[in-house]
């Protein structure tokens, strides 16, 4: 019979359960009973190690193995041979799926069989703690893990190896990961770091942060990415969801960084250049009105501009009079005095226009942030 221990540690990037069991081989040797009565009431005696046989029983799963036997054996008046049990350290090669990480389960499989002696020297039989009529360990000495949950109870398949000629046994080990020192170290910081990344679009143009605050946030993420691949296997077929959500993150903090960099461009452009049609159109759109931008054009210099400011070709519609230097002057003079408001009012536009498209730009990347979690729920509510 194989009972575990304890749970030592988890490999998961080496797909390694360290572990340590208490192997106990039981069996009744008929030449030593005796009658209680006989001998003042003896039931049990002790020996000397290696006194009567051991079954040559191996445990053929596990890798690095350190065996330390018992010192001695007991024998009781019904002729059962008591062994105290050999402890065995070793490792464990399992399967790590972390698809769910860190909300993973993982089964393991133990397999202990006859060495030399077949079953036609003897059997095993397991004994008899029946759940569900399957045979499964007692774990009466299991110590808990702190990162690592044992799922009980833990299950046993008899079975045969070496073309059926051998008794063997597997024993289920079924473990689930405990998962609050990831979403303290790793998970509530993402999601923190995360919802940070929306002040970027709150912060003003004339602040100059929006894009140093970007990158910052981006590199934040980086390194959740770092301390995650250093956590679980490198494997490209079991990536696990949360990776998915946090390169997703990633890319998300990353359209911020571009969306700064277009929009602080469009508010610092230059007067010398009006606007195109189909920016202009985003003034007069509902996309202003959705934004919130829509008061904006309503009042302040940009509708006094546009109600002063008209370019006029009058010099073109009408023919020149007489006295043409003059009025040639006098035009000269009036483009020389509207001017600076003429640049104030393209100056506004181009600022409206960054406005309304960093506005329109982060109601987008909140929609599809709330979306991102509650599909992935990196918490698992």
């Amino acid at each position: 019979m194989v009972d575990l221990y304890q749970i030592l540690s988890v490999e998961e990037k080496n797909n390694i359960l360290n572990a340590k069991f208490w192997l106990y081989c039981f069996y009744y040797l008929h030449i030593m009973e005796w009658d209680p009565f006989d001998y003042g009431g003896t039931k049990m005696m002790m020996f000397q190690e290696d006194t009567f046989w051991t079954p040559d029983i191996e445990v053929i799963s596990l890798t690095d193995i350190e065996y330390q036997s018992a010192a001695s054996q007991f024998v009781q008046y019904d002729g059962l041979v008591l062994p105290l049990g050999i402890s065995i350290n070793g490792k464990l090669s399992c399967r790590f799926d972390v698809t769910n990480f860190p909300y993973d389960e993982h089964t393991c499989t133990l397999q202990a069989r006859q060495r030399v002696y077949g079953i036609e020297n003897y059997r095993l039989v397991y004994p008899s703690i029946i759940t569900d009529d399957k045979p499964q360990m007692m774990l009466q000495n299991y110590v808990e893990n702190d990162q690592w949950e044992l799922i009980k109870p833990v299950k046993m398949e008899a079975g045969f190896a070496k073309l059926n000629t051998h008794h063997q046994q597997n024993y289920k080990i079924h473990i689930r990961r405990v998962p609050d020192f990831y979403l303290r170290v790793l998970i509530y910081p993402m999601l923190v770091v995360y919802v940070l990344s929306v002040l970027t679009f709150c912060l003003p143009f004339e602040s100059g942060e929006k894009v140093s605050l970007s990158i910052t946030i981006l590199l934040a993420q980086f390194v959740n990415l770092l301390v995650l691949s250093d956590s679980i296997p490198k494997s490209s077929v079991n990536f696990p969801v949360f990776g998915i959500f946090l390169l997703m993150s990633i890319v998300f903090v990353g359209f911020t960084v571009v969306v700064s960099v277009i929009t602080l461009n469009l508010y610092y452009k230059s007067s010398s250049s009006s606007p195109p049609w189909f920016l202009r159109k985003l003034l007069y759109s509902r996309f202003a009105w959705f934004v919130g931008v829509a008061k904006l054009q309503g009042s302040g210099s940009l509708s006094n501009a546009t109600r002063k400011i008209q370019p006029t070709d009058e010099g073109t519609k009408n023919p020149p009079p007489i006295n043409a230097p003059i009025s040639e002057k006098v035009r000269k003079v009036e483009e020389m005095v509207c001017a600076p408001d003429r640049d104030e009012q393209i100056q506004n536009e181009w600022q409206l226009i960054a406005l309304i498209i960093d506005r329109y730009c982060g109601c987008i990347y909140v929609i599809f942030g709330v979306a991102a979690i509650i599909f992935y729920n990196p918490l698992q509510f």
